[in-house]
Parts: structure tokens; C-alpha cells; sequence
């Protein structure tokens, strides 16, 4: 307060920030501050944008299959591959997808594994089940299971495996 009683000119602009920020714990309506672009706008950065990856294809297209496929936030990390995998369900059953920067780097990790996939490079995994090796241009999926359901969907988007039983 001033000597007159009155509130100081500081004290009203705290208060103006704290309602321009919205730190009062109101909450923000997300149309309240959603900026209208012009149409040539939004349709110049969606062609700028970055195309959906491989991982996002292929769920598309197992899905185009009738095949109920979910993708799941888990990680995979095989240690004879150089990159981390995700984890998709393909009618429940987990697939493993790993997604390299090139084609030509996903063929060398490719070429890592025998023709029955139990050696991958100086590894000799130990499968809970039967190993299934697919590639399609920057992917390796892993399927480890018997299900011939899902084999055959695999192999209608993948081609047919690389290497496993």
C-alpha cells in the first residue's frame, strides 16, 4: 500500500501477470489460445512434414489385414542389433520391430543371423520359442512363436522370413 491507502503499482502487476499466465490455477481452455493458421499454411507444413515411419506402416498394414494390432509404449533391446526395438501386439502376441536409419544398414544386421536364427553374430540367444526373422526395407521384425496366423500375415506384408524355423 502507498501512503494513501491505495494498493502499490507493483501489487497490480503481479496480479496482471498472474491473469495473463494463467498461475491463479485457472484452467486454460486449449481454443483459448489455439492460433488459426491460413489454409495454404497447414497444407505447406503437412507436405513439410515428416513422413509416418516404418513402424507406423506396417501397423497400417497388419491392420488393413483384419489383424488386431496394438502398439505398445515397451522397448526391446537385443544386444546383437545395433539398434532398440519396439513392441507391437499382433493378436496379442508380441512382435519385436526394429527400425534402422537405412536399408542398407538394416541388410548387414541381417546378414548377423544364421539361416535358423539361433546365432546372431557372436550371440547365441535362447528362445522361448521358435524365432521367425522378417526384413522389409528398414525393418527386422522378430516374431518368436508358432501361431501360423500370424505368420501368414507377416508374410503377406514382409515377404517371407530371413531366417528362423
Amino acid at each position: 500500500m502507498n501512503k494513501n491507502g491505495r494498493p502499490h503499482y507493483l501489487y497490480w502487476a503481479i496480479v496482471s501477470l498472474l491473469l495473463l499466465t494463467g498461475s491463479f490455477g485457472f484452467r486454460r481452455s486449449a481454443d483459448a489460445h489455439r492460433i488459426a493458421l491460413p489454409a495454404n499454411k497447414v497444407n505447406a507444413t503437412v507436405a513439410r512434414g515428416k513422413p509416418p515411419n516404418q513402424y507406423a506402416r506396417l501397423i497400417g498394414k497388419l491392420r488393413a489385414q483384419r489383424a488386431s494390432v496394438k502398439s505398445t509404449k515397451e522397448k526391446v533391446w537385443q544386444p546383437f542389433f545395433s539398434v532398440s526395438g519396439r513392441i507391437m501386439k499382433v493378436n496379442n502376441e508380441a512382435i519385436q520391430v526394429f527400425e534402422y536409419s537405412n536399408a542398407a544398414t538394416t541388410q548387414s544386421q541381417a546378414k548377423r543371423v544364421s539361416p535358423d536364427g539361433k546365432t546372431i553374430g557372436n550371440s547365441k540367444p535362447s528362445w522361448m520359442s521358435t524365432p521367425h526373422f522378417f526384413k522389409s526395407q528398414k525393418l527386422i521384425v522378430i516374431y518368436v512363436g508358432d501361431d501360423q496366423l500370424i505368420l501368414r500375415i507377416l508374410q503377406a506384408e514382409l515377404g517371407n522370413q530371413f531366417a528362423g524355423g
